[in-house]
């Protein structure tokens, strides 16, 4: 297994480095190599051991995403939930992973005990992204015109905004358009907000997607606000070895959220899909992060996972989507705190993912509007009219990771400003394709430009550049 940067540039089984530091301190240049490693491998006899491993070199980055979610969802206005809340969800979290996924919740333990505090409150990305849209329903319930008959102030229904505004709107200029779906009242500082990964997997012969020969694929975007995930600045793959097993997973932000691929062909791909059921909240269940996890862990091959699935004695937390490929196929799997539905095995054919439902069960609970499920369908059909036009090519190419990852980057508004890595998953070959966005320094010329352009005065510029909201990228290098 194999990753490559930004650049295309391979890497070898050694896992270098993929940014030295230069600082004249050498003690501040290992800090800081340490912290910006793009690559970290880890090995256990048992799972509890290896998270104790893994805590031991990934305890800072694990502290400080956590310390991430916890200013964004707890401290930047308007909040979305409290800390006890978020301490009740992880109590809830931790029997659903004991109960459940045993596995997971032996290599927690490990965490816990290597990190010295509850990793499962760094377990629930996405429930306590449903406690925001859940916020933003009730404000939005509140601010609605009483003649609106669609109006409800149930607050089991949520409100995914507007997937189609960027992160450069909301984060850089404050000034992008105003959706009606889901405007925040005035004066009120607007989040910044996205729901917007896409991906596809296929198993068997290629040539329906204009390849040559069989592929086993699984391929996605990974978009999310950068002040929530630290501009992606601290994500990484994990390498986990245990006896008989090799995980390779890419991590944002030090979250213990996966994306990968294990060394029985399995591959996951892990997408947000907002569930308006709340009973997950109220009761010992299983976080989408934990059950990932276990599929990962315990070695699960495609027909193992989707087994496993189906007898889940707690249901998910919250609602999300999953791509799963191995030799024998390919599925998505829909979460909600109804039980998984899942969807068929399709050989030859690719399964395409975003963020609504594409199976039926699971429409009739979707929590998004309409805006959010027409764009989630639109960047669909881009990857599908993409795949079309490399079927119907003259010139067909053997289908790796590197062509899953270039049908993403050409289909049309598939990525965006929140886009902050495209990763490409080959089991057949176990070769693994990542591509993160690096930023930039800005300059002292740049950051006086800035200014000017935004109309700053130095005091403010200074901390707008730190804290990463101004992105000088790599010209014609982008994701």
């Amino acid at each position: 297994m194999a990753v490559c940067d930004d650049s295309g540039a391979l890497l070898a089984e050694s896992g270098e480095k993929l940014l030295d530091g230069e600082d004249e301190d050498e003690k501040d240049e290992q800090e800081e190599e340490s912290v910006l490693q793009r690559e970290i491998s880890v090995t256990g006899g048992e799972a509890r051991l290896l998270g104790l491993a893994l805590a031991d070199v990934y305890g800072t980055r694990a502290k400080n995403g956590l310390g991430h979610a916890k200013d964004y969802y707890l401290e930047l206005p308007p909040v979305s939930c409290s800390m006890e809340k978020w301490s009740e969800l992880a109590c809830l979290a931790r029997e659903g992973a004991v109960a459940c996924c045993p596995t997971a919740a032996a290599f927690f333990d490990g965490l816990c005990e290597g990190l010295g505090w509850d990793v499962y409150e760094s377990l629930l990305d996405f429930e306590i992204y449903t406690l925001e849209l859940q916020r933003r329903e009730r404000v939005q319930a509140r601010i609605r015109p009483p003649t609106d008959t669609s109006s409800s102030s149930d607050s089991s229904e949520s409100l995914v905004l507007d997937a189609s505004t960027t992160e450069e709107e909301s984060e850089v200029s404050g000034t992008g358009a105003v959706d009606t779906e889901a405007s925040e009242p005035s004066g009120k500082r607007k989040k910044p907000h996205t729901g917007r990964c896409t991906g596809f997997a296929i198993a068997g012969d290629s040539s329906k997607i204009g390849g040559v020969g069989d592929a086993v694929l699984v391929s996605q975007t990974v978009d999310l606000p950068g002040l929530l995930y630290g501009f992606g600045d601290f994500d990484c793959v994990l390498r986990l070895q245990l006896p008989g097993l090799e995980i390779l997973a890419y991590d944002c932000d030090g979250r213990f959220c996966p994306v990968g691929m294990n060394s029985a062909g399995l591959g996951v791909c892990v997408f947000n899909l907002h569930d308006r059921q709340t009973e997950g909240f109220e009761k010992p269940s299983v976080s989408v992060q934990t059950l990932v996890w276990e599929l990962l862990l315990c070695g699960h091959t495609l027909r193992s996972a989707l087994a496993w699935l189906q007898q889940l004695k707690l249901p998910p937390m919250c609602g999300s989507g999953l791509l799963l490929v191995d030799a024998s196929g390919a599925a998505t799997v829909e979460l909600n705190p109804g039980g998984p539905v899942i969807g068929d095995v399709h050989l030859e054919d690719p399964v395409l993912r975003a963020n609504h439902p594409i199976l039926s069960k699971s429409a009739t609970t979707f929590g998004a509007g309409k805006k959010a499920q027409r764009d989630s369908e639109r960047r669909l059909q881009a990857v599908e009219a993409e795949l079309e036009r490399r079927k119907d090519a003259d010139a067909k190419e053997q289908f790796d990771g590197g062509a899953a990852i270039s049908v993403l980057r050409k289909a049309k508004k598939v990525r965006n400003i929140a886009t902050l890595a495209v990763i490409g998953l080959d089991l057949l070959r176990g070769f693994w394709l990542l591509m993160f966005r690096e930023r930039q320094s800005v300059s002292n010329v740049e950051a006086a430009r800035f200014a000017v352009e935004f109309g700053l005065v130095p005091g403010p510029q200074a901390v707008t550049t730190t804290f990463g909201a101004l992105v000088s990228a790599h010209q014609g290098d982008d994701i």
